[in-house]
């Protein structure tokens, strides 16, 4: 019934991008409903289509978290080339589209999940650090080299505050380090304005 619809909603010709507010009830296979939409309108870069044409180069749009750390990394002179990145998480809103860009990039990639035994032996290690997870805190300054770039994707509540998987005393030996709240959040949800305007235009 929710892909019927979503396929209505799609093929209403005003409507110029189309977005599921995730996530969705565990009965539903949220994969076969973000498939229901079109690349032509799938502002959120999720559909198996679209995931394939960012994946190969072919898509003129970026998955929205990756469009905002990208932003964020060309105003600050990053060069990711080259470089030990470790993207903890590989979830399907950061740490997949986020990994996949950064090898499309030539930098060298280390991602971590749930399975991940010590992630503070690939945390040290890292020259750029992204995290995704949504774990308070889960990143202490000890884990993190000198110089680190901590880019910090992770959303969670503690003690009735919002905080990021990054704690802020990073900041101090980073060399660039986003917050949470403010940070990479908002960026997202500009990039997600921007992919409308995008595929308006097309």
């Amino acid at each position: 019934e929710l892909r019927k619809k979503l396929a209505e909603i799609t093929h209403i010709k005003e409507n110029t991008g189309v977005i599921v507010q995730l996530p969705l009830p565990k009965q539903i296979n949220t994969q076969y409903i973000l498939d229901g939409i079109i690349p032509e309108k799938d502002t959120d870069m999720l559909s198996s289509k679209s995931v394939g044409l960012f994946s190969s180069g072919r898509s003129q749009i970026f998955p929205p978290v990756v469009g905002a750390i990208k932003y964020i990394f060309v105003k600050n002179n990053v060069n990711v080339r080259g470089k030990k990145v470790t993207v903890i998480g590989a979830g399907r809103l950061v740490g997949k589209p986020v990994a996949t860009w950064l090898i499309n990039e030539g930098a060298v990639v280390t991602v971590l999940d749930e399975n991940t035994e010590d992630i503070s032996k690939c945390t040290k290690d890292a020259d750029i650090l992204i995290s995704g997870v949504g774990k308070p805190n889960l990143i202490t300054a000890d884990m993190v080299k000198n110089g680190v770039i901590a880019i910090d994707c992770g959303t969670s509540e503690a003690n009735g505050k919002v905080v990021g998987d990054l704690d802020p005393k990073i900041a101090d030996k980073a060399s660039l380090f986003t917050p949470v709240p403010g940070g990479v959040g908002p960026l997202t949800v500009a990039m997600l304005f921007k992919n409308l305007a995008e595929l308006a235009k097309k």
